[in-house]
């Protein structure tokens, strides 16, 4: 051992009890924080709504204040599952995100990677089809009937601050206005 410097050894429970809380979850292809509460973290992976994740913890019978790292192994893999097949688990289809597809006319509940895709492609084909909705799509422009004269500079919202006028500020060495 050098000089100066001490061995520091610590309790395996507090070691334990260090890793338990920093345990990192991967679910759906999103890393999820173990020490947030189960339904907050499932609300973090892209596709999964407020509603959904209701019904998941309603389905799969977990108490609101349980936390992601204080599921066992069997409730992690059937968490898991539920997510990526929630129509074995009868979970009605009115809460997924992908409804009556234009190609196959089935439901749908995307996740992550896979809804982002396909969104993106959805999108491309609307604007090849050169619809009233695929012009509005390519050129940024509001497509659900909102105005575009006096709300929002830009797609994404108004661009940069208000105009106005600007009032210089009082010095001390000049003589107020309207005394003599």
């Amino acid at each position: 051992m050098q000089q100066g410097k001490k061995e520091v050894k610590s309790s395996g429970s507090n070691q334990k009890q260090d890793a338990k809380e920093r345990r990192i979850i991967r679910v759906a292809d999103t890393d999820l924080d173990g020490s947030n509460r189960v339904k907050d973290s499932l609300r973090s992976i892209t596709g999964i709504s407020f509603s959904f994740a209701n019904a998941v913890m309603k389905t799969l019978k977990i108490d609101d204040s349980t936390k992601l790292q204080d599921l066992d192994e069997k409730a992690l893999n059937d968490l898991k599952d539920l997510i990526k097949n929630p129509h074995k688990f009868n979970i009605p289809s009115w809460l997924y995100n992908w409804r009556r597809d234009l190609e196959t006319g089935l439901d749908y509940h995307l996740l992550s990677n896979d809804l982002k895709s396909k969104m993106t492609m959805n999108i491309q084909g609307i604007k090849s089809s050169r619809s009233y909705r695929g012009y509005r799509h390519s050129f940024n422009y509001k497509m659900r009937g909102q105005k575009v004269r006096s709300r929002g500079a830009s797609f994404k919202g108004r661009v940069g601050g208000t105009i106005g006028v600007a009032r210089k500020a009082p010095t001390a060495s000049a003589p107020a206005a309207g005394k003599k």
